[in-house]
C-alpha cells in the first residue's frame, strides 16, 4: 500500500564516532541492492558510550512514491543527504585524478 519496505539495522563503529547518514546510505543501498534515491533514513540513534548507531530506514519503489508519501520536510532531509553523497563522490573523484597525475 505505502510502496515500501522497511528496516531496522545496527552500524557498529568501534574504532570511529557516529557515520554519516550519507555513508550508512550508501552503504545500506549497496547491502540491499537497490538505488540510493530511494532509501530513506528516518533516524539514526547512538547511545551514549557504546560503539554502535541502532536506525531505522524505509526503502520504496521509486522516487515518487517517496515524496508523495514522506512528509515535505524529510524529503527536503533526505535531498540534502543525497546532495552530501554527490559532494563526497565528487571529491574522491578529483583526489584520485590527481594522484594518478602525480604518477605520470
Amino acid at each position: 500500500m505505502l510502496y515500501r519496505k522497511e528496516v531496522k539495522f545496527v552500524v557498529r563503529h568501534e574504532d570511529s564516532g557516529t557515520p554519516q547518514k550519507s555513508e550508512v546510505l550508501r552503504k545500506l543501498a549497496a547491502i540491499l541492492d537497490v538505488d540510493k534515491e530511494v532509501v530513506l533514513i528516518d533516524r539514526m540513534e547512538s547511545e551514549f558510550g557504546k560503539r554502535e548507531t541502532k536506525g531505522y530506514a524505509k526503502i520504496y519503489k521509486s522516487m515518487e512514491h517517496l515524496e508523495d508519501i514522506e512528509p515535505e520536510h524529510m524529503v527536503e532531509r533526505h535531498k540534502k543527504v543525497l546532495e552530501e553523497l554527490e559532494s563526497e563522490s565528487e571529491e574522491s573523484e578529483e583526489s584520485e585524478s590527481e594522484e594518478s597525475e602525480e604518477e605520470e
